[in-house]
């Protein structure tokens, strides 16, 4: 059927970028081949493209497309009774903001982020910083930072909305977040880092694994042809395909 060239697609995410010469083997002994799980599952909805196989051999693949955002996950898989039980492997390491050091700049921003493999702006994150006179601001870092001066300067003001200069008399605390992989960084206090007024706080992005969800954790089951899966990020239900010597081509 001509929707498996969607399921295919996502499926394609999961095998791209994972590596295989660390990856310990199940232990088939526990794995049944003909488990009610094996099978090819399908996601689509509108917009989205995603997809999972469940082996024989005792491993899964799964991948997500949306928009912008690719995810894929790959590991291993026992079945106890009617349910499922998923471990990502091997296990993906999170994105992380690390502190690099601070930049002298009278004028330029509070905070600015750069890519760890080569220095150059990451302009993906927003961030939420705690005041010291008690404000909590929020705002997103631009190619030149936060908060951008470049960006007010040709941009008006929205209704209701300050500067982050006007508000936030000194930032004392910065936590950064990427919404749309989930990830939100440890809270970096400034001071304690050596932030003075005046100075420019650099950090480092270390994309990691950005884009390999953790399954670890993850249990499922079967109810009219749906698997339905929780514990991981978010609740998932796919539908399983047909084997295909049982699908029949669309005319």
């Amino acid at each position: 059927m001509r929707y498996g060239a969607l399921i295919l697609a996502a499926l394609a995410l999961a095998a791209n970028g994972q590596p295989n010469s660390d990856q310990v083997e199940p232990d088939t002994a526990d794995v049944a081949s003909d488990s009610e799980f094996v099978g090819r599952y399908n996601g689509n909805s509108f917009e989205t493209a995603m997809g999972m196989e469940i082996a024989a051999d005792g491993t899964f693949r799964w991948g997500l497309s949306v928009g912008g955002l690719d995810l894929r996950a790959q590991g291993t898989w026992m079945q106890d009774g009617d349910r499922i039980f998923l471990t990502s492997d091997p296990k993906p390491v999170p994105a992380e903001f690390r502190w690099k050091g601070t930049e002298k700049n009278e004028d330029g921003p509070w905070v600015k982020v750069v890519r760890a493999s080569n220095g150059k702006p990451f302009q993906y994150a927003s961030l939420s910083a705690e005041c010291k006179n008690g404000e909590q601001v929020f705002g997103q870092v631009y190619r030149d930072g936060w908060p951008s001066k470049e960006r007010y300067a040709n941009e008006e003001l929205h209704e209701g909305e300050e500067l982050p200069f006007a508000k936030c008399d000194e930032p004392e605390t910065i936590t950064f977040r990427l919404s749309s992989y989930n990830i939100k960084s440890e809270t970096h206090s400034l001071r304690e880092l050596g932030w003075k007024p005046g100075e420019t706080a650099v950090f480092e992005f270390e994309s990691n694994d950005l884009g390999v969800a953790d399954f670890s954790g993850v249990t499922g089951y079967l109810e009219d042809g749906v698997i339905k899966l929780s514990g991981g990020e978010w609740p998932l239900e796919l539908r399983k395909m047909p084997a295909p010597s049982e699908q029949t081509e669309e005319p």
